[in-house]
């Protein structure tokens, strides 16, 4: 029952569109238009019937339950913030020692702190054959031209294997198909890096301190889509 009369509305108004008719509460004489045109839908209401049903009902529920719009309120009131998450992810995220620096500045979310960035993915770039490196700045503070250490996920402290110590040519912004260059990027968002793609093959880690471990390895499970 809880969950009914949030969502008469919804079934009502597919029903509507779909059917031509309203369902329970709602007044079955009344027409798709008077519902399309409360949503403010512009030229919809003039085409109704040109339009194929399924055409008009994503367009009407667009309008009526934007997905972007419940998305960004459900993250906002659901999720945790980086600062918050990552007090009690820390141990599950770092392969080191709870008490370095590293360590601490992940725990903080320390734009102050070491660098700590976990590279999850490769996105393909406009140039063929090149890729933006996308990860998470658990720590730190990521700018174009720092010398950084790039460490694969066979990456062992001590040793040069997987290791590689390069400079960042850009950091980027990614927001959807939309790439902008930025001068820095601090502890608790995501970035894009050029010139990182010829190291890593998928994922890894990168920082500025000598002494740092990797950020462990994070393994999806998906079920394959047929």
């Amino acid at each position: 029952m809880l969950d009914q009369t949030p969502m008469d509305p919804n079934s009502s108004l597919q029903q509507l569109l779909l059917h031509g008719s309203m369902v329970n509460t709602l007044s079955s004489e009344r027409l798709p238009q008077d519902m399309i045109l409360s949503l403010k839908l512009r030229n919809l209401e003039v085409e109704t019937e040109k339009h194929q049903k399924r055409l008009l009902l994503k367009a009407a529920m667009t309008k009526f339950l934007p997905a972007a719009d419940a998305l960004l309120e459900m993250i906002i009131l659901h999720l945790p913030s980086p600062r918050v998450a990552q007090k009690y992810r820390v141990e599950t995220l770092y392969e080191g020692p709870m008490d370095d620096d590293c360590a601490n500045g992940i725990r903080n979310c320390d734009s102050n702190g070491p660098l700590m960035i976990y590279i999850s993915k490769m996105v393909p770039t406009t140039d063929k054959g090149r890729f933006y490196a996308f990860g998470r700045v658990f720590s730190g503070t990521c700018k174009t031209g720092q010398k950084v250490r790039i460490m694969g996920p066979n990456y062992e402290p001590g040793k040069k294997d997987d290791l590689y110590v390069k400079n960042i040519q850009r950091t980027v912004l990614m927001m959807g198909r939309y790439v902008e260059s930025i001068e820095s990027v601090p502890a608790g968002n995501t970035v894009g890096l050029v010139g990182v793609d010829q190291y890593l093959l998928k994922s890894g880690t990168i920082s500025d301190h000598d002494l740092a471990h990797n950020i462990a390895v994070m393994k999806f499970s998906v079920s394959p889509v047929v």
